[in-house]
């Protein structure tokens, strides 16, 4: 059976594709049998060159019927493409500042799990581990896994592991994120990020009693979403593995393997020093580690008169889908620390910009929305953002 990808009104043999494509064949696999367009565009900025790939294409008698077709309007996204154009160096590509940034969160990741698995393990330094692990997060496997670090594959490709490094599941979070996420943003019938059954994220939720207090209690529930998040990963690499025909089935057993490093990171930890103590402080590093994570992802597309019920992202305008359902909060001291994820719209409208370009583009993007009166929503603080996913939340909440 043919691996198909659809690109605007053509499907291409995506395997093929994925041979030639110079940023890695896994940034090409991650979209087989669904529609490429929307990742293409805003990866590259520009149009697909059709003719350049017209011996690729496949026969329509073979493309599987799930394949679907979506029509989005992305007129204005390019014109937004030549302004922004200009401001961006190097392709958009990371500066060499960023890589002395990667290398010293990495290793100090690293020396910490080693002085606290042979040498002493405290809360105080199971706390500061944690925050070097949500920086690993938001400021390296982030860039790389949306191959916005290098113009070389496998610089992205290594820089993503990071994401294995610290707990999580760089090829599942490429698929759910890349794939889904970013093109289905808070699209209530696609975007699985809302599919939250103890938070109620959209009205089709069916409601229960106890969502009548979830902006109170969303803040306790974070706490869990690295627990969770690991079982699932380890669920669907087991699932991956055990298809036939997959093509990523290379890379998810690398995946697999990688496992390991959490299974050792517990494992060596209790074996050095056998208490419970050693087992609090190793189950609370990862509860506030993904507490930091998901506390700003939830932020950044649920607050008050976000776009839900109304997105269809399989039509519409490209530049008002990903704006109306994202906000920003704060500038670039915070862009610094959070790997520019507080500049949500740009990043969502340039997934492969490297996050430092965010802040010196963000004021050409609001004036392009300003003019094409669509809705741009900037909190000035994290405070700010805050009340007003709480007062989202309190109103879905709502019977």
């Amino acid at each position: 059976m043919t691996v198909c990808i659809r690109i605007e009104d053509y499907v291409y043999d995506a395997v093929k594709l994925a041979k030639l494509h110079p940023g890695g064949e896994i940034f090409v696999l991650q979209c087989s049998n669904t529609d490429g367009t929307a990742i293409f565009n805003s990866s590259h900025r520009r149009r697909f060159p059709h003719d350049k790939y017209k011996d690729f294409r496949v026969d329509p008698a073979v493309v599987p019927a799930s394949l679907e077709r979506t029509n989005v309007d992305y007129a204005n996204y390019f014109e937004l493409c030549q302004r922004v154009s200009p401001l961006i160096p190097r392709g958009g590509w990371a500066p060499w500042t960023y890589f002395v940034k990667a290398a010293l969160l990495l290793g100090a990741a690293v020396f910490l799990d080693c002085y606290m698995t042979f040498v002493q393990r405290t809360y105080t330094l199971s706390a500061i581990a944690v925050i070097i692990f949500g920086f690993i997060g938001l400021n390296v496997q982030h860039d790389a896994n949306h191959g916005a670090v290098s113009r070389h594959g496998w610089v992205n490709r290594l820089l993503g592991l990071s994401q294995d490094y610290i707990g999580g599941n760089g090829l599942g979070w490429m698929v759910s994120h890349n794939v889904v996420h970013h093109v289905h943003c808070n699209d209530c019938h696609r975007d699985h990020d809302l599919d939250l059954g103890a938070i109620r994220l959209k009205t089709s939720t069916p409601w229960q009693a106890f969502h009548r207090i979830q902006h109170f209690y969303f803040l306790l529930l974070e706490l869990a979403f690295s627990p969770v998040h690991i079982s699932y990963n380890i669920g669907l690499c087991i699932s991956q593995l055990r298809q036939e025909n997959n093509v990523l089935s290379p890379y998810w057993r690398t995946h697999r393997y990688l496992m390991g490093i959490l299974v050792a990171r517990f494992g060596l930890g209790l074996f050095m020093a056998p208490s419970m103590t050693t087992f609090y402080q190793l189950v609370t590093m990862y509860m506030i580690g993904g507490f930091y994570l998901s506390f700003f992802f939830l932020l950044s597309h649920n607050f008050e008169n976000v776009a839900k019920d109304t997105i269809d992202s399989s039509k519409g305008d490209f530049v008002t889908n990903q704006a109306i359902t994202s906000s920003n909060v704060g500038g670039s001291w915070l862009a610094q620390m959070n790997g520019g994820l507080n500049f949500q719209i740009e990043h969502h409208l340039f997934p492969r910009v490297h996050h430092s370009n965010y802040a010196t583009i963000a004021p050409v993007v609001r004036q392009f929305c300003k003019e094409k009166k669509i809705a741009y929503v900037h909190f000035p603080t994290v405070w700010d953002n805050f009340l007003s996913t709480a007062s989202h939340l309190k109103l879905l909440g709502k019977f």
